[in-house]
């Protein structure tokens, strides 16, 4: 009879944690922990300059990046597999007005790109958020298709450089729209500088994101003279070499994706590649 009543008290309570609302410090006990992220052993910026210095000046060949974004964010290896099948991946795009309409639109015809190389075995879901004074939710996860059709309708929003907000907005979509523990959960950050509103909060925002298990990428855009690389690389998931892209355009990443898929799945690059950058 105790046993019975165990057993029943056991599986009430299984009941109880599987519909309480999906939050990173409520887990049901039973399901798999995500791995924490491993400490960030950046130096300080007084302590190494010529690290940051390293990273904001050597800007690496288009296609040295294209590989390093086969190997790390679409995890591609030699043998062309992908080593996980479920990912939630939102976009944070950067819409201030030093990124100018015209590289927007560069942000946007790569990031529809990525989102229509389908790899078989994958199922991949994208949200989107863009953010320049104020955050905005473009749309909420969609799989990889319907997400590429959505990104036409995309506006720049133009303004500051709010890029805590873009990252806060990313958290409540993994919060209310991933699908757990058994995804993949990964940002991608577009911006090209150092946001200049509530940026107390910028990498303390990003830290959230990763404590839960979030990968973050980011897209470092800018010249030889850009400003926030210090940031940028705090925000990025440790090590930059993994997490951190570094291009000196927005049409330069699309360049990147460009490459990237014509080594992974070459007939859709001759479609692609009829695409040229209008801007100077």
């Amino acid at each position: 009879m105790s046993y019975i009543m165990s057993t029943s008290l056991l599986l009430c309570l299984v009941v109880i944690l599987a519909n309480l609302p999906r939050h990173k410090t409520i887990k049901p006990f039973w399901r798999n922990q995500k791995s924490k992220p491993k400490p960030t052993l950046l130096p300080s910026i007084e302590k190494d300059p010529e690290f940051y210095r390293k990273l904001r000046e050597e800007i690496p060949p288009k296609n040295e990046t294209a590989k390093k974004f086969i190997k790390n964010f679409l995890r591609i290896r030699h043998r062309g597999k992908r080593s996980s099948h479920i990912e939630d991946v939102v976009i944070v795009m950067d819409g201030s007005g030093s990124i100018g309409l015209c590289e927007f639109n560069n942000g946007k015809k790569a990031l529809k790109a990525l989102m229509q190389y389908k790899q078989p075995g994958i199922d991949a879901k994208y949200a989107m958020v863009t953010f320049a004074s104020q955050a905005r939710r473009d749309f909420n996860f969609l799989p990889q298709l319907d997400a590429a059709a959505k990104m036409s309708g995309v506006k720049f929003p133009r303004g500051a450089t709010n890029t805590q907000a873009g990252l806060a907005e990313a958290f409540d979509l993994f919060i209310t729209g991933s699908r757990g523990f058994d995804s993949r959960e990964i940002v991608l950050l577009l911006t090209d500088g150092h946001s200049n509103k509530d940026n107390n909060k910028t990498v303390p925002n990003a830290q959230k994101l990763k404590e839960n298990g979030v990968d973050v990428f980011v897209v470092a855009i800018g010249g030889q003279h850009m400003t926030g690389i210090h940031e940028m690389a705090h925000v990025a998931t440790f090590p930059p070499e993994n997490f951190l892209f570094r291009v000196e355009k927005v049409g330069d990443f699309f360049e990147i994706v460009k490459m990237a898929i014509k080594e992974v799945a070459p007939g859709k690059y001759k479609i692609l590649n009829e695409y040229k950058s209008p801007c100077n």
